[in-house]
């Protein structure tokens, strides 16, 4: 990656989220076996994965419910490894999901990751996609963990039925949709299935589908892989202290700061339509919304 038109914040930006994938060791997790640099550039080299998730939902539409479910078992194996050691990965997408032999998924991008210190129980920083946003993040609600939950569930949903649970040619009615609609469930998914979805479809994130729980699910309990690591202090991935969950509060509490009129989010989006010469939304391409233009709407 050249130095030559990087801002200083980019490459600071850049040499963070080496550092978060130098530690990472996790078969569904795209391995960084090395990094160095020239006067000219950044050199990453990482394990070669063959192709994108984002292509086989482009290529094929949607997957068998089988399929589906060994995808969902690997990407909670990632997350799981990655909450227990207080990483969230901020931008859960199809296309941040490669490929490797044998059908195998691995979590790719950690450019939006976050390792969240001990006494940092909430975040407000606003990162990620907003096809893939949790309703706390398009409100710009202080926001954990479970954010990448949500994500989750968008892409097995997805993965399932060939679209997002909320997908329209505009990102204004878009943010309403994630935050004020329910999710329409298909006949075709299975009551397991269904269940675990909507588990992690859940608008509230305290009512939300998380860990310890998630990981005993019927969905995807017998296929999670968890990577043990007894190292790591306060974890994620455990159920939190009443003590935690006071400070966590109080926390939630001091970070909520009421915004007049529209969120960032929105007013960014209008600005972006605005300056658009044909006056098309944002990430839409002849009035289809483009997964390619709304994956770009916050990088």
């Amino acid at each position: 990656m050249p130095k030559v038109g990087r801002s200083e914040k980019e490459l600071r930006s850049l040499k963070r989220e080496i550092e978060i994938m130098r530690g990472l060791q996790h078969p569904n997790i795209v391995q960084l076996f090395d990094s160095f640099e020239t006067d000219t550039e950044v050199v990453v080299v990482t394990e070669y994965a063959e192709g994108q998730l984002f292509q086989i939902i482009e290529d094929d539409g949607n997957l068998p419910e089988s399929q589906v479910q060994e995808i969902a078992c690997q990407l909670v194996s990632a997350l799981y490894y990655l909450h227990s050691h207080r990483i969230l990965h901020r931008d859960m997408k199809p296309q941040n999901i490669l490929l490797g032999k044998s059908g195998v998924v691995k979590l790719c991008d950690f450019g939006f990751a976050r390792a969240m210190s001990v006494s940092t129980l909430v975040l407000t920083s606003i990162k990620g996609t907003p096809l893939y946003m949790s309703p706390e993040l398009v409100e710009e609600k202080p926001y954990d963990h479970t954010a990448d939950l949500w994500s989750l569930g968008c892409i097995l949903y997805e993965l399932h039925t060939g679209t997002p649970p909320f997908y329209t040619n505009s990102i204004f009615h878009l943010v309403q949709l994630i935050v004020r609609d329910p999710v329409k469930w298909p006949d075709t998914m299975s009551d397991t299935c269904t269940s675990f979805l909507k588990g992690l479809l859940t608008k509230d994130p305290q009512k939300r589908l998380s860990w310890p729980d998630l990981l005993h699910h019927p969905f995807v309990a017998d296929g999670v892989l968890v990577v043990s690591d007894t190292c790591v202090y306060s974890p994620l991935t455990v159920t939190p202290s009443p003590d935690m969950m006071a400070l966590k509060l109080q926390q939630v509490a001091a970070k909520t700061v009421p915004t007049p009129g529209e969120s960032r989010l929105l007013r960014k989006a209008r600005e972006q339509t605005d300056n658009s010469n044909r006056g098309k939304p944002v990430g839409s391409d002849n009035g289809k919304v483009s997964h390619r233009g709304i994956f770009k709407f916050l990088k």
